[in-house]
Formats: structure tokens, sequence, C-alpha cells
């Protein structure tokens, strides 16, 4: 199946994961409603015990039993363990938060990497991962249930969102996460959160794209796509063909990157000492004050310079108060900190610049100059879509529009949902993204001819023959567009007649697949050129004839590359491991 799609025959319906790093959430529809209503999904809500209103999602964030099994998610699990460090008695349960970022954003990912939880107690990644898809899955199934509809697993197909920036490791460490979870491979695929929010805005109407009034949104043609923190160009070739045109880039740019530059600033003002004690004595109190600059960050307004309330909590206040042994007032006055106010009873008024100034842009910046080098590639870019959580800061936007200058930049009432939403669609229709640009050059180690400008030191004479070693084959060119269902392959030849070579035979027979930003590489020790993954090919019960012919096809046109060996005894998928 091209791509790594999955098959959606005998399908019910399609439900999308969109794990964050801060907050995840789910959403699905019932093929037969989407026929008559492609934007008829249905997004799950959450609350916590404590919380007062709905939400689309809830904080990525897990809690263990002291056995490692697992207690709760999202709102409940904070709530939960807000409650045990309170009462002295957290240590020996297991809490996550960050996960995404702190396991997936990595140069390096194997399936045995730890993650430590708050108090340092370490766990599998891959566990943790998996726990947190296994109970979004069982989540699912008690709504249906609850509303009296039945469905077993294989009526299911699951899409899950993943970073356009993020490795073949990473989606594999995902995909493995899902099977550990109890989703079946052929039942899950991948789809990248920037194409899954433009195909959303596609099928959205005029009136739903804020700044869409006086020209057609559906009728631009090539769009680039902002995801706080993901860059992607696309090409709208038709209503049912999309090309990706752009390789992916950005950053670490996103709401949490923004909240911890302001628990940076809290440690400057009350001391890391007492926001660590603060944190760790009431941590309620802690998380409703992260809450509170949640909310107060998407306030900001362009040219509108406000004073924004922020009410320190009084634990925080009094244990401040006593250490420093003046008040609160008295010491920020000693701090002189312009655009920050102190009142009475402990309420804090910082202009919207400040936070703007200090807080966004800072973290911003590197992404935007991405921004900037993109429309620098593609001059015929004809608007700018701008989602994820961040989209509702119209500062930001602001921004954007700083940048991207005459474009216009469309951004969706709803752009918090716009990728779980359109990852539903991409699952009920995901042949639509025809072709993408190459990440990579893919490529493998070869032997050829010595000829005339190679480097002498890969000059190597075997049987009267001058072969020049360690040569990069490519496979794919880094930026070339590959059509959804293109092949690139590589014919194999194995002798194992030599006596040293006989036990061989019996033993898998392993590639190294490089990779490199560059578009021309010549050899596998050029600068920026490293091992990426192995493809591997096991061994008949018989072992490998001793002349073995073969030839490898790489498919790599959607989320995920795929492996094929074909040889006399016929065609089959083969092993592509790019963990550690």
């Amino acid at each position: 199946m091209a791509g790594g799609a999955s098959s959606l025959d005998g399908k019910l319906l399609v439900a999308a994961i969109d794990f964050g790093t801060a907050y995840s959430g789910y959403a699905f529809s019932f093929r037969s409603d989407y026929r008559l209503d492609p934007l008829k999904i249905e997004v799950n809500h959450w609350t916590g015990n404590a919380s007062q209103t709905m939400s689309p999602k809830a904080p990525s964030s897990v809690l263990l039993n002291p056995d490692k099994t697992f207690k709760s998610f999202g709102y409940t699990a904070e709530e939960e363990y807000s409650s045990l460090v309170e009462n002295g008695q957290h240590q020996e349960w297991y809490f996550f938060t960050k996960i995404k970022m702190r396991l997936l954003y990595k140069e390096k990912i194997s399936r045995t990497d730890i993650i430590e939880d708050e108090c340092g107690k370490p766990m599998l990644g891959l566990t943790i991962l998996s726990m947190i898809i296994r109970y979004l899955k069982n989540d699912l199934f008690k709504k249906l249930e609850q509303r009296g509809t039945s469905l077993r697993d294989q009526d299911i197909l699951w899409v899950v969102t993943v970073p356009a920036i993020w490795s073949d490791a990473a989606k594999q460490f995902t995909k493995e996460a899902t099977k550990e979870a109890g989703i079946k491979s052929d039942d899950v695929m991948l789809v990248y959160e920037p194409e899954a929010a433009a195909l959303y805005c596609r099928f959205q109407n005029m009136q739903n794209i804020f700044n869409a009034e006086k020209e057609s949104y559906l009728s631009k043609k090539k769009m680039l796509v902002f995801d706080m923190g993901d860059i992607s160009v696309i090409e709208i070739k038709s209503e049912k063909e999309i090309h990706i045109v752009e390789r992916a880039c950005g950053g670490a740019f996103g709401g949490v990157f923004i909240n911890n530059k302001f628990i940076l600033w809290l440690e400057e003002v009350f001391g890391k000492d007492m926001i660590k004690e603060f944190k760790k004595k009431h941590r309620s109190d802690f998380m409703l004050l992260i809450e509170n600059f949640e909310t107060k960050k998407r306030l900001i307004k362009p040219g509108d310079d406000t004073k924004l309330c922020f009410q320190i909590p009084h634990s925080l206040k009094t244990s401040s108060e006593r250490r420093w042994g003046c008040s609160l007032e008295e010491h920020f006055i000693k701090m002189d900190i312009v655009g920050v106010q102190v009142h009475k009873r402990g309420k804090i008024f910082i202009m919207s610049s400040f936070l703007l100034n200090n807080f966004f842009l800072p973290i911003a910046k590197d992404i935007f100059e991405k921004l900037r080098f993109v429309l620098s590639k593609h001059e015929d870019i004809d608007s700018v879509l701008a989602v994820g959580g961040l989209a509702q800061s119209s500062a930001l936007v602001s921004e954007i529009r700083n940048y991207v200058k005459d474009i216009p930049v469309y951004v969706p009432f709803d752009s918090a949902l716009a990728v779980v939403s359109g990852a539903v669609l991409y699952g009920h229709g995901n042949n639509i993204i025809k072709a993408r640009a190459c990440p990579y050059s893919y490529g493998i180690q070869t032997m050829r001819p010595f000829i005339k400008g190679d480097d002498e030191t890969k000059k190597v004479v075997q049987e009267g023959e001058t072969w020049c070693k360690q040569c990069f084959r490519a496979l794919y060119k880094a930026g070339d567009l590959v059509k959804l269902g293109d092949v690139s392959s590589y014919d194999l030849e194995e002798s194992f007649e030599d006596e040293n070579r006989k036990h061989k035979r019996f033993l898998p027979i392993r590639c190294v697949l490089f990779i490199s930003n560059d578009k021309d590489v010549r050899y596998v020790t050029d600068k920026g050129c490293t091992e990426h993954g192995t493809i591997e090919i096991e061994a008949p019960e018989d072992g490998f004839p001793v002349h073995y012919e073969c030839t490898v096809e790489l498919e790599f046109a959607g989320t995920e590359i795929i492996a094929r060996l074909n040889d006399k005894k016929g065609a089959k998928t083969i092993r592509l491991e790019f963990m550690t």
C-alpha cells in the first residue's frame, strides 16, 4: 500500500489522536457521516475534578500507581498528583509531563530510552507513550458504548499526528507505541501536523477562516502552513491533489516553551529555590498560576500595550516575604522591573509588551527566520495559514504578518483543533497528498570503478580492477518531489562460496541507509552524511543460496518509508530499522 497508508476497507470509523507536548486530544467521525458531510467531526472534550470548563484538549500528563500501572491522564492526573504532593504522599507515585518533547525531539532515539518522572524515577519512554495512547483508545470505546454504539478494534482506522520535522526514528517509535497500546499496524497511520491542518482548512467555508472575507481562501494555489514550530509549503493542484513542495523545517517553538520562559522569569524574581519549594509544597497553586499565564498570554494584542493582572498565590507570597524580610511590593520596587507593577494583596500587573518582548519573541526569533528563508525560496506563495494553539494569539499572528508582508495570513477560528480534525479527514481520504519534497538525500554505500577526479584515498585494487570505495549511491535526493507510489531500488549480490563466509548464509544481510541534507553527495564520509538506518533481509531457514541476488525497493511518498525485497522466492516487505 502506497506511502504507508492503511486500508479503509471494512472500516466504520476514523479516529485521530493529536498527541502534543503540552496538550493532547482525539476526534473521530463515522464513514457514513463523512460521505454526507466531511466536516461532521466529533472532538472529545475533557474536564477535571477542579475544572469549571470543558476543553477539547487535556494536559499530556500521566500518573502511574506505585506499582507502575496506569492511574490517570490529563486534568485528572494533574489534580490527583497535586493532591498527593501537598499531602506528602507522592514519592512512590510516577508522574510524567512534556513526554513528547523529552522523548522524540532528539537525533538518536532508542526503544530502550528512559524518561524520568517529576521525582527522577525512571521508566521506559515507549511504555509511557503507549499507556497514553491505550488510554485515549479505551476512552473512545467507552464514549461510543455510552451512546449505544458497539465497535470492534478492526472497525476503526487510527490516525496519529506527528510534526513534519520529526525524524524517521521518532515516527517509528510512535508506530511501535501504538502497537504496544493494542492497535494493529494495519489499523494505524501517521499524518504530518501541517498537512492535516491545511486539509481541514481546505474543507472550511470562507466564513470560518479569519481574514477571508474579501478574497476566497479556497482559490489559493500555493500555501505556507505555519504550525507554530512546523513550517510546510503546500501546492494545491486540484480538489483531490495536493503536493508538499518544501522540506519541512521548524524548531522548538510552542506554548510549552513560552511557559518555560515564564517559569524562568519567576525563578529570577522569587529565587530558584523558592519556586522549587512552591511547586513541591503547593503544586495546585503552581498549576493555577501557569494556567492563568496560559489564558493571559492569548490576550496580548498587537499595538495595544495593556496591563494584564496576575494573582500571585498567597502561599508563594507569604513564603517569599518571610524569606526576603520585606513585602512583595517592596521586593519588586527594589528589583525595578520596567513593565511590571505590584499592587496590594499579591496582584501584579504586567504590560503586554513586556510579555511579548521577554517571553514570546526571543523564542520565536529562530522560527521566524526560517519563515523568512522559506518565503525567499518560494516567491509564488499566495497565502499563509496559521494554525495551532498559539495561532489564537493575535500578537503572534501580527508578527507573522510583519514577516510575510503583503501575503494574506489566514487563521481558522478553531485553529487549535485544525490538526486533529484534519487528521480525521486525512484518514478518510489519505491519498489526497500525491507528492512530498524529500527531507534528505537517502542512499547506500557502494563501490564503483575509479574515475579521474575521485578521492585518491578511496582507491582500492581488487583482482586487477581499480575501484572507488565508500561511494554514496543516491536513492532519493533532498528536496526532490517524490510522488505517491514512486519506488527507488538497488540490486544486491552476495557470495557465500568462501569458506570464511559460509556461516553467514544463515545470518541476516544488513545494508546501512545514509542521509544528508545536501542534494549532491559523493561519499558516505562527506561532511553531514550520517548513518540513518538499517535495511535488514532475514535469512531463510535453510540459509541464503551460495550465490544470492535480489533487488531492494524503497517506497518513499507517505509519512513512512517502506522497504521491499524481490528475489527468486518472490516479493515481500522487509524490516527498515531507524532506532538505535
